[in-house]
C-alpha cells in the first residue's frame, strides 16, 4: 500500500501532470485568434486582380510566399499550354532561378510539373532539352539524397519522350561518367538505372558499342549494391541486344552473379533469369538455365537461407516458363520441391531452448520495452519464423500456376496434399492468399473440381473474417466453375445424353454449400464487420446463375428480407435490397414475383418508420436499373408518387430527387394516365410545399423534368436510342419468363394426360390378366359339362374368331343399342303426337367414319355416296329402284310395302327414304279406294349401323296403330346378315 504507483517507469504525479497538460491543450475554450492572419500578412498575400496569368506568376515567384510559389510551379504546365511564348521566355527562367534555393516541397512540385510538360508535348523536344532537361541533370547532382532521387526519377520518366540524338549526346555521356569506379556508390547506382532506360531506345549495334562495356564493368563492381542494381537491368539490356549477343555477353555475367556471395545479388540474378525466359531459345534453356536453376534452388533449400522466400515467389513463373523444356524427371523434381515449400517450417519442432527464449518475448520488462531488443538470438528466431511464413504464403499464391503446370488430371495425386495443407495452415496470411486464388484453381481443374469441394466449404466456415472475405470476393466465379466442372465430368462420361446422376451431383454440391453460405452470413451479421456483411449479401445476387429459382426463393429470400427489416447499417440495407431486386428479376414463377414485390412494398413503403420509406425510394433506383419500364410502372410507379405527400420532409426531399427519373420511365400513349398523375403531384408540391429544402428540391426537379422528352411509341419509327434498346431487351426477358412458365405448365399437363391412358391400359391389362386367370378353371369345367351332355367333343378354334368378324360383332352390338333407343323415341312420338328432340350424332370410334345425317323427306331423293362406301353403291341403287318400280306396278296395293333384306343391302339411305314415302302414297290411295282403314299409318323407323365399311343393315319396326283391311299385322323382320 505504501509503494508509489508507476506506469511505464513514470511516477503517478508525473503521469497526472502530463495528462493535465494534454487536456489543457485539447481544451475547447482556448483562443483561436492565433490562427488568424495579421493585416500585414494579408496585404503581402494580396495580388492585383488586373494582372494577367504571366504577370501574376512573375510577381508571385519574385516576392510571394512559399505557398504562392508552390502554387505557381504546380500550374506551370497549364501556363505553358495556354501562353507558350511568354511562359517559356519569362516564367521558365524565373522558375529555374528559384529552384536553386527552394525548399523540398517546391522541388517536388517542380518535378511533377516537368514530367507533365513532357507528357503533354506542348513544346518541341529540342526546346525541352535546352531548358528543362538541363535543369533536371543539374539537380541530379544535389547533395540531398532525397532531392537527387526525385530528379533522377524525373529523368527516367522523360527519356521515352526524347529523341535518340539528345539521349546519346546529353544523357548517355552522363551515365558513363557516373558509372566510373572513382564516383560514389550513389552515382554508380544512378548510372545503372539510366543505362536500363537508355537501352530501350537504342538499337543493338549502339548498345553493343557504347553501353555493353559499361554494363560488364558494373556487373563486376566491388560494391554488392551496384552489382545487384546492374543485375536487375540485365534483362532490359539483353532484349535490346538480341539472342546471340545475350548468349555470348550477358549469360556468363548472369551465371557468375547467381553464385555471388551476397544474397541480394543472387536474388536479383533469379529475377533476371525469370524475366529472360521468353527471350532464350530451347537449347539455351536446356543446357544453361535449367541446370542453373536446379542448382540454385537445391543450395537454397539445403542452407535454408534468406533467398527461399524469393524462390517461392518466383517458382511458379519458373515452372511455367520452362514447362516445355523440362523432362519428366525434372517435372517430378519441380513438384517435389514445390511440395516442400508448401510445408516449409510446419514439421520442424523447436528445441526446448528456443521455446524458453520465446517465453520472455511475450512479456514486457519493467522498463517498458520489448525484451527481444536485447537478445539477438530471439530476433533471429522470429525472423526465421517469418521466413517460413513467407515461403508458404508465396507458395499459396503460386498454386494456380502449379495446377496449370501439373495438369488437372494429376492434381489429386501430385498437388492435392499440398493444397489441403495450405488450406489448413495455422497462419491466416497463408489461408487468405490461397482463398484469393481459389476460383482460379477451380477453373483450371475443370471436371476434377469436386476434389476441392470440402476445402471450399471449410473456407466459408473459417473463423477468420479476412479468409471469409477473400473467398466471398470471388464467389460467383467459384460457384460457376463448380457448376460447369460437374456438368463437364458427367457429359464426358455419358455423352450428350442428360443423365440424372449429373443433376444429382450438382444438387448435392449446392446442398452442402448453401448451409455454409448461410452460416457465413449469420456470423457476419453478428459481427461488427458491416463491410463483410454487405459483400456477402451482394454476392448472393449472383447465385441465380447456378441455383434454381425455387432454391433461391426457399433458402435465401427469407434471410435477405430479414436483413432488410432488421436494424442494420445503410450499406447492408442497400446490398440486401439490390439482391432482392435481382431475385425478383430471375424468379421463374409469376406468383412468387408478385408476392416479393408486394412484400417489398409492405416492408418498406408502408413501414411506420421514415427510415424504411426513404429506403424504399433508394430501392426504386435499383428497380429502374434492373427491370424494364413497363414492369416498374405496373408495380411501383404509383407507390413512389404517394410518398410525395409523406408527413416527413426528408422523405419528400428524397422523393423529389426521383421525379425526373420517373418521367424518363414513361411511354406514350400507354402511360398517359401516369404522366398526368406525375404532373399533378409536381404542381401540388410547387403550390403547397412549405419546407424550404423540399421547395428548392421540387423546383430543381421541375426544371430537370422540362428537359426530358417523353418517349412516344410509333409503329413506323425504326430509330431507337441505346436506352430504348436496353429497355426492350429487359422487357423481352420478362416476357420470356412468363412464356416459359406457361410452357412448363402445358408440358406438365401433357405429361399428366399422357400418363393417365397408359395407367388405364396397364390397369386394364392387369385386370384382364387377373380375370382371365381366375375364369380359366370355370371355362374348362363348363366345356367339360357341355361335352358330356352332347356326347361329342367340340374343337375350339386355335386362333379365335377373325378380326373383321369380331369388329363387326362389337359394332353390331353398339348399333343395336342405338337402334333400340331411336325406335323407343319414335314410338313415344307416335303415341303422344309431340315431336321429340332429334338425337345427337354419336361420335364414331377410332378408325371409322361418322354416320351420315338424316335426310329431309320433303326433298327429292338423290343418289348420294355413302361416307363408308366404295362408290359402286350409287349405280347399284339405280338398278334396284327400277326393279322395285316394276314390282309395285304389278303388285296389289293392299298393305304397306316392306323392303326385303336383299333390297336393304343394295340401297342407300336416300333410296330408303324415298321408298318409305312411296309406300305411304300407295297406302293412302288404297284407303281411298276401299275405305277400310280407320286411321293413317306411319312408316316404320329405319336405323342403320356401320360395321367397319360393310353395308348398313337397317332394322324396320311396325307401328302398333297400323291396321289393314285384309291382312293381320305383319311381323317385324330382321334383315339377314350378309
Amino acid at each position: 500500500m505504501g509503494e508509489t504507483f508507476q506506469w511505464g517507469g513514470m511516477d503517478g504525479d508525473d503521469f497526472m501532470e502530463e495528462m493535465e497538460n494534454d487536456l489543457r491543450d485539447l481544451s475547447l475554450e482556448r483562443s483561436i485568434t492565433t490562427g488568424l492572419k495579421t493585416a500585414e500578412e494579408i496585404e503581402r498575400l494580396t495580388v492585383d486582380e488586373k494582372l494577367n496569368d504571366v504577370d501574376r506568376a512573375l510577381y508571385l515567384l519574385s516576392s510571394g510566399q512559399d505557398v504562392q510559389r508552390i502554387s505557381v510551379v504546380r500550374d506551370l504546365a497549364k501556363l505553358i499550354r495556354e501562353n507558350q511564348v511568354e511562359g517559356m521566355k519569362q516564367v521558365v527562367p524565373k522558375v529555374r532561378e528559384v529552384l536553386h534555393l527552394s525548399c523540398q516541397e517546391l522541388q517536388e512540385a517542380a518535378t511533377q510539373a516537368f514530367v507533365q510538360i513532357a507528357e503533354d508535348k506542348s513544346i518541341p523536344p529540342q526546346l525541352y532539352a535546352q531548358t528543362f532537361l538541363q535543369t533536371i541533370l543539374q539537380n541530379i547532382e544535389s547533395r540531398d539524397p532525397d532531392i537527387s532521387d526525385s530528379w533522377l526519377s524525373v529523368l527516367l520518366q522523360v527519356i521515352k519522350y526524347l529523341p535518340k540524338e539528345i539521349i546519346k549526346r546529353d544523357i548517355l555521356s552522363i551515365a558513363i561518367a557516373k558509372g566510373q569506379l572513382n564516383q560514389s556508390v550513389q552515382s554508380r547506382l544512378a548510372s545503372c538505372q539510366i543505362i536500363g532506360k537508355v537501352a530501350t531506345r537504342f538499337d543493338s549495334f549502339m548498345i553493343k558499342k557504347d553501353v555493353l562495356p559499361l554494363v560488364t564493368a558494373l556487373c563486376q563492381d566491388v560494391d554488392y549494391e551496384v552489382r545487384a542494381c546492374m543485375c536487375k537491368e540485365l534483362a532490359i539490356v539483353a532484349r535490346g541486344l538480341g539472342l546471340e549477343p545475350t548468349q555470348s555477353a550477358i549469360l556468363p555475367e548472369l551465371v557468375e552473379l547467381s553464385n555471388d556471395e551476397e544474397s541480394c545479388v543472387r536474388l536479383s540474378a533469379l529475377e533476371t533469369i525469370v524475366n529472360l525466359l521468353s527471350l532464350l531459345d530451347d537449347e539455351t534453356c536446356n543446357h544453361t538455365i535449367i541446370p542453373l536453376v536446379c542448382k540454385y534452388c537445391d543450395n537454397a533449400m539445403q542452407n535454408k537461407d534468406v533467398t527461399l522466400p524469393s524462390i517461392a515467389k518466383q517458382f511458379g513463373r519458373l515452372c511455367h516458363g520452362l514447362s516445355v523444356n523440362l523432362t519428366e524427371e525434372q517435372k517430378i523434381w519441380s513438384l517435389n520441391y514445390y511440395r516442400d515449400l508448401c510445408v516449409f517450417g510446419l514439421h520442424e519442432k523447436p528445441s526446448q531452448e528456443d521455446a524458453l527464449l520465446r517465453l520472455p518475448a511475450t512479456l514486457m520488462s519493467s522498463e517498458g520495452h520489448d525484451a527481444t531488443d536485447e537478445n539477438p538470438r530471439i530476433q533471429a528466431l522470429y525472423k526465421e519464423e517469418e521466413r517460413h511464413r513467407e515461403c508458404r504464403h508465396h507458395s499459396a499464391f503460386n498454386m494456380p500456376c502449379m495446377v496449370l503446370f501439373a495438369g488437372a488430371k494429376n492434381f489429386k495425386s501430385e498437388l492435392y496434399s499440398s493444397f489441403a495443407s495450405l488450406c489448413d495452415d495455422p497462419e491466416e496470411q497463408v489461408r487468405v492468399s490461397l482463398a484469393k486464388g481459389f476460383h482460379e484453381v477451380a477453373k483450371l481443374l475443370g471436371n476434377s473440381v469436386s476434389a476441392i469441394q470440402g476445402e471450399f466449404i471449410n473456407f466459408l466456415s473459417d473463423e477468420n473474417e479476412e479468409v471469409v472475405s477473400a473467398i466471398i470476393s470471388n464467389l460467383p466465379e467459384t460457384c460457376e466453375a463448380f457448376s460447369k466442372g460437374l456438368d463437364q465430368g458427367h457429359t464426358k462420361i455419358f455423352g450428350f445424353r442428360k443423365d440424372r446422376n449429373r443433376v444429382l451431383k450438382t444438387e448435392n454440391f449446392f446442398a452442402e454449400v448453401i448451409p455454409a453460405l448461410l452460416a457465413a452470413e449469420a456470423r457476419a451479421a453478428k459481427s461488427r464487420n458491416w463491410r463483410l456483411h454487405s459483400d456477402i449479401l451482394d454476392r448472393f445476387s449472383y447465385l441465380t446463375r447456378c441455383l434454381s429459382s425455387e432454391q433461391v426463393y426457399q433458402k435465401f429470400v427469407p434471410v435477405v428480407f430479414n436483413c432488410i427489416t432488421s436494424h442494420k447499417p445503410l450499406p447492408v440495407h442497400l446490398a440486401a435490397c439490390r439482391t432482392i431486386c435481382v431475385f425478383i428479376k430471375h424468379n421463374k414463377k409469376q406468383e412468387q414475383r408478385q408476392e416479393l414485390c408486394s412484400r417489398l412494398i409492405e416492408e418498406c413503403r408502408n413501414h411506420q418508420s421514415s427510415r424504411y420509406r426513404r429506403l424504399f425510394l433508394d430501392v426504386c433506383v435499383f428497380l429502374i436499373e434492373i427491370f424494364s419500364k413497363s414492369f416498374f410502372n405496373q408495380y411501383f410507379f404509383e407507390k413512389v408518387l404517394e410518398l410525395a405527400e409523406d408527413p416527413i420532409p426528408n422523405v419528400r426531399l428524397r422523393c423529389c430527387s426521383l421525379l425526373p427519373l420517373l418521367k424518363s420511365q414513361l411511354k406514350l400513349p400507354k402511360d398517359r394516365q401516369l404522366l398526368q398523375q406525375l404532373d399533378l403531384v409536381v404542381r401540388k408540391l410547387l403550390v403547397m410545399e412549405k419546407d424550404r429544402d423540399v421547395t428548392a428540391a421540387i423546383r430543381q426537379a421541375a426544371t430537370d423534368m422540362d428537359k426530358f422528352q417523353v418517349v412516344v411509341e410509333s409503329l413506323t419509327t425504326k430509330h431507337y436510342f441505346e436506352e430504348d434498346v436496353l429497355d426492350q431487351k429487359k422487357e423481352d426477358e420478362e416476357r420470356l419468363l412468363i412464356q416459359l412458365e406457361v410452357k412448363e405448365k402445358e408440358d406438365n399437363d401433357k405429361e399428366t394426360t399422357s400418363t393417365k391412358p397408359e395407367r388405364r391400359r396397364t390397369e386394364a391389362k392387369t385386370n384382364e390378366r387377373n380375370i382371365g386367370s381366375a375364369s380359366t378353371p370355370a371355362k374348362k369345367a363348363s366345356r367339360l359339362k357341355a361335352v358330356s351332355a352332347s356326347g361329342r367333343k367340340s374343337i375350339p378354334s386355335p386362333t379365335g374368331p377373325p378380326t373383321h368378324t369380331a369388329n363387326r360383332a362389337s359394332s353390331g352390338q353398339a348399333g343395336k343399342k342405338a337402334a333400340t333407343k331411336l325406335a323407343r323415341a319414335k314410338k313415344t312420338e307416335a303415341v303422344n303426337g309431340t315431336p321429340t328432340t332429334p338425337p345427337t350424332r354419336i361420335p364414331s370410334k377410332a378408325g371409322k367414319k361418322s354416320p351420315a345425317p338424316e335426310l329431309n323427306n320433303n326433298t327429292k331423293p338423290a343418289i348420294r355416296r355413302r361416307a363408308d362406301s366404295d362408290g359402286y353403291l350409287a349405280a347399284a341403287s339405280r338398278t334396284a329402284r327400277a326393279e322395285r318400280l316394276k314390282k309395285k306396278e304389278s303388285s296389289i296395293p293392299s298393305s304397306t310395302s316392306i323392303p326385303t333384306s336383299s333390297d336393304v343391302r343394295r340401297s342407300s339411305l336416300g333410296n330408303l327414304a324415298h321408298e318409305r314415302r312411296s309406300s305411304l302414297k300407295s297406302e293412302q290411295s288404297h284407303k281411298g279406294s276401299t275405305g277400310s282403314l280407320d286411321r293413317k299409318s306411319t312408316s316404320g323407323d329405319v336405323t342403320r349401323r356401320s360395321s367397319g365399311g360393310s353395308i348398313p343393315q337397317p332394322r324396320v319396326t311396325k307401328s302398333p296403330s297400323l291396321r289393314t283391311s285384309g291382312n293381320t299385322t305383319p311381323k317385324v323382320r330382321r334383315a339377314a346378315k350378309p
